[in-house]
């Protein structure tokens, strides 16, 4: 993007990229995020900051953000959900020290993957987790699959140790719903059984075609419905063909870096699992190589 271009002008890797990505005519973008507009020159376009700079806009757009509110609901349910966050940020604090620092003044959410909360499982809240990257549709469409099956009976969720955050919250909590996108996902669907497996994408008619759209291609939610309570014949059309043909598409150069980074976790994981192996021989336990986390 044009933010990036500074930066990478620096390196010579980051020139490659630049190339790579045919960003050589990207105009470069000085940012501004330690300071502040003071204010907006007679032209229209030319913005001055607080540290005296000044930089000529060609699109100036107000993004203000927003606060959650519920105003709507009654005193008693936004109380419980307030003292409901609270309790869980203080068990969170003292694992992992200050959650709080970056925290604004909002309505809380419920704990139960920011949908629901356990005393009102028939009150959802769809669509206000915040993700690093990703769009919040398809976590919306996910959340509703996961909040049908939790008034159903029909969510395992996972047991976890008293104060320990959920593994898919963004790391430097400068938001209190942030949350990483593919993980959260993941975490979500394997409540309901929705998480494909190895297995289950051996079952495609192209199954090479399926594992490298789920390694390659974001947590789309075509690769929730393969498998569990939504399950759909479509949406194995769409994995192995409009989603593959959309990863493919993105280049040779970017598709190298995504396999790289997939054989780099693969590697990892082996690792892992083979050091887990000796240690269960040494101490004499069984291993668990396939966990939920």
């Amino acid at each position: 993007s044009h933010l990036n271009v500074p930066v990478k002008r620096k390196s010579l890797w980051g020139r490659f990229w630049m190339w790579a990505y045919r960003e050589g005519d990207l105009r470069p973008i000085e940012s501004f995020h330690r300071t502040e507009v003071t204010d907006v020159e007679d032209d229209g376009v030319t913005v001055r900051f607080g540290d005296g700079r000044k930089y000529e806009a060609d699109l100036i757009v107000l993004a203000t953000g927003y606060k959650q509110s519920f105003p709507f609901l009654d005193d008693k349910i936004r109380k419980e959900f307030r003292e409901e966050s609270a309790r869980a940020r203080d068990e969170h604090n003292s694992c992992e020290g200050d959650m709080g620092k970056y925290n604004i003044e909002e309505e809380h959410l419920p704990n139960e993957h920011f949908i629901v909360g356990k005393t009102r499982p028939h009150l959802g809240f769809i669509g206000f987790v915040r993700p690093n990257v990703g769009a919040i549709p398809p976590m919306s469409e996910l959340q509703v699959m996961w909040w049908l099956e939790k008034m159903r009976g029909n969510v395992k969720t996972l047991d976890s140790k008293p104060g320990t955050p959920p593994s898919y919250m963004v790391l430097g909590r400068k938001y209190s719903y942030g949350v990483d996108y593919g993980n959260y996902m993941h975490r979500v669907a394997e409540d309901i059984d929705a998480a494909p497996t190895l297995s289950t994408l051996a079952k495609s008619s192209r199954p090479l075609r399926a594992l490298y759209t789920y390694c390659i291609g974001q947590s789309m939610i075509s690769l929730f419905r393969l498998q569990g309570p939504y399950e759909s014949k479509i949406c194995w059309r769409v994995v192995t063909g409009e989603l593959w043909r959309v990863c493919t598409k993105r280049g040779f150069a970017e598709n190298c870096g995504l396999l790289y980074m997939t054989w780099l976790s693969f590697l990892m994981n082996a690792i892992a699992c083979v050091l887990e192996c000796l240690w269960c021989i040494l101490t004499l336990k069984r291993p668990k190589l396939f966990v939920r986390y």
